[in-house]
Order: C-alpha cells, then sequence, then structure tokens
C-alpha cells in the first residue's frame, strides 16, 4: 500500500505490477470495503492498486459509511481553493468531522502527483500528559462546511474551529492545517504548536509514504490521524481524480 520515502514508476494505465502494502486482486465490493476497513485500522490508509471501476470505488465508499461531499479534483484555474492549483499542497487534515477520505484516480499527471502521507497515530508517545492538556485546547480552523458561508469561488470566507487533539475511548485523533491556525494562542499554545511542527518535520523526512496512483487505483485515508499532501504538478496537467468524504457510522 505505497512505499516510504519513494515513488511508483510513471504510468498513465493500470499496471498490473503491485507495490508493497497495496490491496491487490480481484474481489467483491464487499471483499474489497472488509480489507481496506481493516486496513485503515492497522495502517491508517488503504491503496486497493487493483484496477477498479469508479462505481465499485463509491460502494466501496458506501460500505465505509455516509458520503458526505462528492468532488472532481483538476486542475481548474476558475476556481479558488488550493486544491484545484498546480501549487504543493503541504500535509494537512480536511475536514475533521469527516473520518474517510477517499480519491478515485480516473487520470494521473504525466509526470508525477503522487499523494504525499503522514502517519500521526504515534502523537501521544511525543508529547507529555501536560502537553497533551494544552493541545486539547488548541484550536485550529477548518473551512465552514455549508457553501452559504464559505465559498472562495464567490469571496465567501468563514472558518469553524476543531482542537489540534481529541482523546477518545482507543486512540488519540489529531487535527492540523497549518494555514489555518489562528492569532489568539498563548504562551503554552505556541510553545505546544512549534513543539508539534518540529515532531511533524522529522516525521516527515524519515517516515512520509508517497503513493501515486494509476488510472483505476484508489485510496483511503483515516482523516482523523493521516495527513495529507501532494507536491507542485504542471499548470497543464491533466491529472484528475474524484474524491469522497466519508462519515463512518457510530
Amino acid at each position: 500500500m505505497g512505499e516510504r520515502k519513494g515513488i511508483e514508476p510513471t504510468l498513465d494505465f493500470p499496471d498490473p505490477k503491485v507495490a508493497p502494502n497495496s490491496l491487490a486482486g480481484a474481489g467483491t465490493s464487499s471483499d474489497l470495503s472488509s480489507r481496506v476497513l481493516a486496513s485503515l485500522k492497522s495502517l491508517g490508509y488503504a491503496h486497493v492498486s487493483e484496477a477498479h471501476a469508479h462505481e465499485q470505488f463509491e460502494e466501496i465508499a458506501r460500505r465505509l459509511g455516509s458520503i458526505a461531499l462528492r468532488t472532481d479534483l483538476a486542475i481548474t484555474p476558475t476556481r479558488n481553493s488550493i486544491v484545484y492549483k498546480p501549487h504543493e499542497i503541504n500535509l494537512h487534515q480536511d475536514n475533521p468531522a469527516m473520518n474517510v477520505l477517499g480519491w478515485y484516480c480516473v487520470r494521473q499527471d504525466q509526470f508525477d502527483g503522487s499523494a504525499r502521507l503522514l502517519d500521526v497515530g504515534d502523537v501521544g508517545d511525543y508529547f507529555s500528559r501536560d502537553e497533551m492538556e494544552i493541545m486539547k485546547r488548541t484550536n485550529v480552523g477548518y473551512p465552514d462546511p455549508d457553501s452559504s458561508r464559505h465559498n472562495p469561488d464567490v469571496g465567501l470566507t468563514a472558518h469553524l474551529f476543531w482542537p489540534l487533539l481529541t482523546e477518545k475511548p482507543t486512540r488519540t485523533e489529531v487535527y492540523y492545517v497549518p494555514w489555518l491556525l489562528i492569532d489568539a494562542y498563548d504562551e503554552q499554545q505556541s510553545r505546544v504548536l512549534e513543539k508539534f511542527a518540529e515532531y511533524l518535520r522529522r516525521k516527515e523526512a524519515n517516515e512520509l509514504i508517497t503513493i501515486r496512483l494509476k488510472a483505476g487505483e484508489s485510496l483511503f485515508i483515516d482523516n482523523n490521524r493521516i495527513l495529507h499532501g501532494r507536491g507542485p504538478i504542471q499548470e497543464d496537467s491533466k491529472r484528475f481524480l474524484k474524491r469522497v468524504w466519508i462519515k463512518i457510522r457510530g
């Protein structure tokens, strides 16, 4: 399911070669969704490298939970969000109320277009109990999902807030977007944010996962555990992905 510190060969069409840690082999949507869910729980991500139709991707997503949003991702000069631009997208997370993100590759960039993933599921091993309590009261912005209030294409901007750290009975969840940090942090919060940024830099240097989807492949990630991004692509890139936001039931 991807490689650490490496990129798969560039191909525009599905290739029978299987990358390490990928889910391959023909199977029903039920079987694949079970394997995707198991991989999400163990690794935080699932790369389905066996070529499949977009309809099967949608079926897998529906079996994981409720699809809250569908988005077509392609370079679109008339759109204002960074996801439609060719510039690098730094590691971040999407709407924290969404548990799983999924991407289906219709057409890959001719040169790269790899997804970059970083697992922060071990965050509790790197911060003291006092620091984690500070992180739980350190808010990060996220775009208001109501398009009548937040719609960059028509000049509307509105943000809600979510804690950097949320402790659940079975795990610790993270929400971080470096460009949506707020201005009103106290000294303790500023200090722990600096330490968190350094934690990310060290992990990125040693543990970054890159997955270059081929046409007909898909990728799912645990949005409350995995940060994602991508490098810059060409302004005339033909890269086209279909993204879903999934809310897990219960």
